[in-house]
């Protein structure tokens, strides 16, 4: 009887998310006729709260596009915070859904924890590597883009030889943006120096403003932001404070186009697009091709990239400093890497 209530209750939990904390959008007959071969399919993309966020919203959209050009069923469940990806995703599986689609390192845990439990249901995570061998998991090849966005500063502050770099963990994933990040620098200043600081947190803002002023101190007219989206807010606010005492430094963006006029100090950034993510994991799906295990994508799948290079555009674009000819260097620097002349190969940090 426990475990009957047990599983009614789940039930009772995704109609509840369906109608109130998801989407829930499905595509009709009308829509897809009745002889569609996707109509009985079922996927769900969980993730955080989407609102505003671009990282969120890019594989939403791609989500929803993908249901009415394919016709599947689909559903959007948010998610507040831990103990909801848990829930609402043991929700989906006992409701039958067919894959399942996290955004976020929120979803490693959970999906990896219920991938053995409910084997009939495929799982996929975006921007993280699941324990588990099968969910299929899409990382993201940061040091291509890095090294792109490099080379923009190097050939934008060709005059300066230190750099700051605010990062979040002294760790192997956060090390490949700044091998990167250096490397580009380092191939048009070959004697250039870095300094690096720690928040050892992606969400403290206090910590990185204070590590950007320490920087400022210490001679850097260029610091690296690679503490998270959010987290760099400390960086933008210290560019921002230390521009009107007449000391001005610049920053960078990650993850989405952070760039805007209201901050002329953001020099264009790295971006993450989890659309393009959310499309492969759904058709490799649809056409019979999904499998687990990690698969790592980045400027040649368009997958990660730079602001104004691998876009089409910016939100803001401060050409005085990024010049023409700092955009021409940043895409000569890309296609080389999508032509494989140029390899980086990140070592393990020392």
């Amino acid at each position: 009887m426990k475990r009957l209530f047990a599983v009614f209750m789940t039930v009772l939990l995704l109609f509840t998310m369906t109608a109130c904390g998801g989407s829930g959008e499905t595509a009709s007959e009308t829509e897809t006729g009745n002889d569609n071969p996707y109509a009985g399919i079922k996927i769900a993309l969980v993730s955080q709260t989407i609102g505003t966020e671009q990282f969120i919203l890019q594989a939403y959209n791609a989500f929803m596009e993908a249901a009415e050009k394919y016709g599947f069923q689909a559903i959007s469940i948010e998610c507040s915070d831990t103990a909801d990806w848990s829930e609402k995703t043991r929700a989906a599986c006992v409701e039958g859904y067919d894959l399942i689609i996290g955004v976020g390192w929120y979803a490693a845990e959970p999906f990896s924890a219920l991938a053995d439990e409910f084997p009939g249901t495929e799982f996929a995570v975006i921007d993280t590597i699941a324990s588990n061998e099968r969910i299929k998991s899409i990382a993201f090849n940061t040091a291509d883009g890095s090294y792109v966005y490099g080379v923009m500063i190097g050939t934008a502050f060709s005059d300066e030889k230190l750099f700051g770099c605010v990062n979040n963990f002294q760790q192997q994933s956060n090390y490949e943006y700044r091998y990167g990040f250096m490397e580009g620098v380092k191939s048009v200043i070959p004697d250039a120096e870095f300094i690096h600081n720690f928040t050892n947190s992606y969400d403290d803002t206090s910590i990185a403003y204070e590590m950007a002023i320490q920087q400022q101190a210490a001679g850097c007219k260029f610091i690296f932001g690679n503490v998270s989206s959010s987290a760099n807010h400390g960086i933008f606010q210290a560019c921002l404070d230390l521009a009107a005492k007449g000391t001005p430094i610049y920053t960078s963006g990650l993850s989405v186009d952070q760039t805007t006029p209201d901050n002329p100090y953001i020099l264009g950034g790295l971006i993450k697009d989890t659309g393009v993510c959310t499309t492969l994991i759904i058709e490799d799906f649809l056409n019979g091709n999904h499998k687990g295990g990690a698969q790592i994508l980045g400027i040649k799948e368009g997958a990660f990239g730079v602001v104004n290079i691998t876009t089409d555009s910016a939100n803001y674009w401060n050409d005085e400093i990024m010049h023409e000819g700092v955009v021409e260097a940043g895409r000569k620097a890309a296609e080389a890497i999508i032509r494989g002349e140029i390899v980086i190969e990140v070592p393990l940090e020392q």
